[in-house]
């Protein structure tokens, strides 16, 4: 979020480097624009864009549609990358991840509560407009309020390996750093892949693709793409 195909072909070009040669990359732009990512603007250029500013069922499904789009147009394709929230829509996970039309059984015995690190801020849930509307009511000098006030509440549903029996049936990589603020949410997502179509690989970094990590992330990467062709 916050940047664009041109950027993320930049920031992974130490990959692609090292990746065999007849790896062949494509790289798009989501429809969005918003603002730049952390520490993007410094190095590049805008537009800086994402797939969707706020998670509607109207923004996600057109993004779903974008992709779907894109890998009948130019594919078949063997593997699909993204960083952030582009991984939500590397591929169209109601198609590709077999979860179309499915019933969610949860299990049973299940958590009630919701974990405080997926409670999430709900200014990134309402609609533009909400926004609007919340932010020149709310006042301007009271900072007490982790979150803006809204009339209404807004809740983001979302899949959890504790309460969903729902698994990604494909071959995964999951690349995340330690001390990435989002490391716990990537760790639920491996949760919700069978083990033994899971690879990953932990680096020491942040919200960030490590240079100096390459050559593990090259590994994790090839490792599922290997299986692929045989």
């Amino acid at each position: 979020m916050g940047t664009n195909a041109g950027i993320f072909a930049a920031q992974t070009v130490h990959l692609q480097s090292l990746l065999p040669a007849d790896y062949e990359w494509v790289f798009i732009d989501g429809p969005t624009e918003c603002d730049a990512a952390p520490g993007v603007a410094a190095f590049f250029s805008p537009p800086y864009l994402c797939w969707y500013t706020t998670p509607t069922t109207a923004k996600m499904d057109f993004a779903h549609h974008l992709i779907s789009s894109v890998i009948e147009r130019n594919g078949p394709f063997d593997a699909v990358m993204g960083f952030s929230q582009s991984l939500d829509f590397g591929i169209d996970a109601r198609k590709y991840f077999g979860l179309r039309g499915i019933q969610r059984p949860s299990k049973p015995g299940c958590p009630t509560t919701v974990p405080a690190y997926l409670v999430t801020d709900p200014a990134y849930l309402e609609a533009d407009n909400e926004q609007d509307e919340s932010s020149s009511s709310s006042s301007s000098d009271d900072d007490s309020q982790p979150f803006r006030k809204r009339a209404h509440p807004t809740f983001y549903q979302m899949y959890h390996f504790s309460v969903d029996t729902v698994r990604i049936q494909i071959p995964t990589v999951h690349i995340y750093g330690r001390q990435d603020k989002w490391r716990l949410h990537s760790k639920d997502l491996v949760s919700l892949c069978p083990k033994n179509l899971a690879t990953v690989f932990e680096h020491d970094g942040g919200h960030e693709i490590p240079k100096s990590a390459s050559e593990d992330i090259c590994d994790a990467i090839e490792t599922p793409v290997a299986g692929i062709h045989f």
